[in-house]
């Protein structure tokens, strides 16, 4: 495989919708998890980094979908963590449905993955801030449609933050502040580069790409007699 291999946002939808079907979320997560990594794709970073780590620990049992609620705070269960795939999605059901109401969300794997989510359903004016298990904090601020921060103390790539408590309020009503380094983006602008060059994965997508070959149905002689596989023609 070549040291940079560069892929469409159609890919991404495509290949990373299967890749979390392949660790047993369901479609409908899944593509909300290929959303999220087409965004991130959008704004400079390599889905297949961010999103790896999520995955393995899925699938070597570290992480959960298992998702409990109770007063403004998710968690999963047991000693777990929970899986940024499903908190992703809940984080947005409750902004998208509790009037500004803070949230707070326990322990979860991969937090870049769940602002991801995020920006990809266009959140503005929200607030998200954490500590992670290496005790580097962060601050990511949706200042406006497809502007948006990263304030961080510079120990860690945001990309390998995981084992977070994450925090979520409204920028404006919010106490929480910290100061270091600012990242700021326009995802519009790093889009339009990206449809011109493509998305450059790297070291981490032939283990994305297993996930998704999870999805693939075997060439057998049976399989292609039930109908797997690419017809012949246009019609077929």
């Amino acid at each position: 495989m070549p040291e940079q291999l560069a892929i469409s946002l159609n890919e991404i939808l495509f290949i990373f919708t299967r890749a979390g079907f392949g660790v047993n979320a369901p479609i409908g997560i899944s593509e909300d998890f290929a959303r999220s990594n087409m965004w991130l794709a959008e704004n400079g970073f390599d889905p297949s980094l961010c999103s790896i780590a999520a995955l393995d620990s899925l699938d070597e049992g570290r992480s959960s979908l298992a998702i409990e609620y109770s007063n403004g705070h998710f968690s999963g269960s047991g000693k777990q963590y929970l899986s940024a795939i499903q908190a992703s999605v809940s984080a947005l059901d409750w902004i998208k449905g509790n009037q500004g109401l803070a949230l707070t969300i326990a322990n979860v794997d991969s937090p870049l993955l769940v602002l991801a989510a995020l920006g990809a359903n266009q959140v503005e004016g929200w607030q998200v801030c954490w500590c992670d298990e290496t005790d580097a904090s962060f601050q990511v601020n949706f200042v406006g449609k497809g502007q948006w921060q990263i304030i961080s103390d510079g120990s860690t790539a945001i990309e390998l933050s995981k084992g977070a408590t994450m925090t979520m309020s409204l920028l404006d009503n919010s106490e929480l502040t910290l100061k270091g380094e600012i990242q700021k983006f326009d995802t519009e602008i790093e889009k339009n580069k990206i449809l011109k060059t493509g998305v450059a994965v790297h070291e981490h997508w032939d283990a994305i790409y297993a996930y998704f070959s999870r999805c693939l149905v075997k060439s057998t002689a049976e399989s292609r007699a039930s109908g797997a596989g690419a017809g012949l023609v246009d019609t077929d």
